[in-house]
């Protein structure tokens, strides 16, 4: 099954926690992973890692790397 996986936004519902830099999809909230790092291992439930499709603003870019380096 193929997944597409909306991180794209700054998360404004959320601030104080998110800001433009730190939108909500990358806050660690309740352990060690962030929100986009938890979507993504349920992603992996239903789909093949080259199944999952991420749609996220440019400037995310290199944070979102790092969030699935850290996944492994």
């Amino acid at each position: 099954m193929k997944t597409l996986i909306l991180a794209g936004g700054k998360g404004t519902r959320l601030w104080p926690l998110s800001r433009e830099l730190m939108p909500k999809q990358f806050i660690r909230m309740f352990d060690d992973y962030s929100l986009f790092q938890k979507t993504i291992q349920r992603a992996l439930m239903f789909s093949k890692p080259n199944e999952i499709f991420i749609v996220t603003n440019e400037k995310y870019k290199f944070r979102i790397l790092d969030d699935l380096r850290e996944l492994g």
